[in-house]
Formats: C-alpha cells, structure tokens, sequence
C-alpha cells in the first residue's frame, strides 16, 4: 500500500470517527481557547533520554481567560531508532476563579509507546498513552470541599507530517504540514460510567529554522463529553507548540 493511498483511509477513516461521535452525542459549542506549549526531547545516550513539556491554555484571545497550567516529565528508552517507550509524572492545575483556591490540581502517573515510521518527505508516528489520574474536584454538597477522584485513561494519537518546502542545506529552515487525531477513552470515573472521554483533530503548518527546534501553529477541534452535564462539547482552539530537540550523545571520532 502506498503513503498516498494509505493517507486517504485515515483520512476518511478520522471523519467517519467524528461522524459517528456526532451522531452518538449532542454536542454544545464550547469556548474558543489558546494553547501554549513547550516541548522538549533530549537525547543523553545511544538507549535513553528525557522528556519535559509545560502548557498553559486560556479561552478568548483579546482578552484571554487563564482556564488551566500544566507541567509533565518523564524518562525514554529507545527501542531503536524508530520506537521509545517513556513513563513519567504530570501536573495538571486548572483554574477556578469562583473560590478561594486559584488552581484545582489533578496528578497523573503516565506510560506511552511512540513509534515513527520516517520516509524522505513524510513522516508518520503513532502514539499509545496510559494516564493513572488523580484529580482534586470541587463537590456540591460535601463534609469536606474537597475530594480526590480516580481514573484510567486511555489514548491514541496517529499524526502526519509532510515537507511543503524542503531544505537547501541538511540543517537549513524547512516549512511542513501537521495533521493529527487523538482519541481517548476512560474509565473508573465516579461522577460517569461514560467510556468515551475526547476527540482532537488537528492541522496546521509546521516551522523548522534547524533540525533542532521546530514551531506548530495549528487549528484544534476538541470534542468532549461532559460528565456534569451529560452530554458533549465542541472547543474550537489555537494551538501553538515550540519542540525542541537536544542530543547529549558523545560523538564518535
């Protein structure tokens, strides 16, 4: 089978996915939100490495409302040159501007195979993700304000990425385009037994002044079920992503 043609099904099988999530659901237009993310990788031997990312999100643009800040960590090993496996913490703390708390902080205990198949115009990755979250929520009636709730969750992510315009020297700047979707599953939620949990769709351009650091300046539609309100909801986002890439490795003489 080839690339193009291989494209095609996913691409056909991504819309018949968000088809069946429209027709199974009903959907809201949620808030239109911002999403500022630096991502580091960075190589320290031939078999491992570590990975590091903080995020902040808002909704609204002029002006924009802080909605969530999040840092995540975790140590790689290579496989080979094509899949790592990396496991790590992260901390999530989304906002609540309505109490005398101003962060409402989830952890989380993460795991994820990546696996990439390069070709030299196209590159295409998979991405398995287990997250062991711990989220601290906000309860209605309770004997304290505050409880810690449990759950599993479950994602998958199938991205691609293509040259628009190539390089004129081996580390020379290069324009790309992005186009990802990840869907997530869940379990153990107290609040729902509903085992879907979020669709994200994304495209977009990516900036590569070297090899090391690239820029993603892509449109993100997020569909999302609500457990409090039992039914889902679409954010429409901007999301800008700076990847940087750093290689510790001696070099051989």
């Amino acid at each position: 089978m080839t690339i193009p043609s291989l494209m095609k099904k996913v691409v056909m099988l991504i819309f018949f996915g968000v088809a069946v999530l429209k027709a199974g659901f009903t959907f809201s237009q949620g808030d239109t939100q911002l999403w500022l993310t630096y991502n580091n990788q960075t190589r320290i031997s031939e078999k491992w490495g570590y990975t590091f990312d903080v995020n902040y999100r808002t909704y609204g643009f002029f002006p924009f409302f802080s909605t969530l800040a999040a840092g995540r960590v975790g140590g790689s090993y290579l496989v080979n040159e094509r899949m790592r496996v990396t496991g790590g913490y992260a901390w999530f703390g989304t906002y609540v501007s309505d109490f005398d708390i101003k962060w409402l902080p989830e952890h989380r205990l993460w795991q994820q195979a990546q696996w990439m198949i390069p070709k030299s115009k196209f590159q295409l990755v998979h991405r398995f993700r287990l997250e062991q979250r711990y989220r601290q929520e906000l309860l209605k009636y309770p004997s304290s304000k505050y409880s810690y709730a449990y759950a599993t969750r479950a994602r998958y992510m199938i991205q691609f990425q293509g040259l628009l315009l190539p390089p004129k020297t081996p580390d020379g700047f290069q324009l790309s385009w992005q186009a990802a979707n990840e869907i997530m599953f869940q379990s153990g939620d107290v609040i729902s037994n509903q085992l879907f949990n979020q669709n994200r769709t994304l495209a977009g351009l990516v900036i590569s002044p070297n090899r090391k650091f690239d820029l993603a300046i892509l449109y993100q539609l997020i569909m999302q079920y609500q457990p409090v309100l039992a039914r889902g909801e679409d954010i429409q986002s901007i999301r800008l992503t700076a990847f940087h890439v750093l290689d510790y490795r001696r070099k051989r003489l």
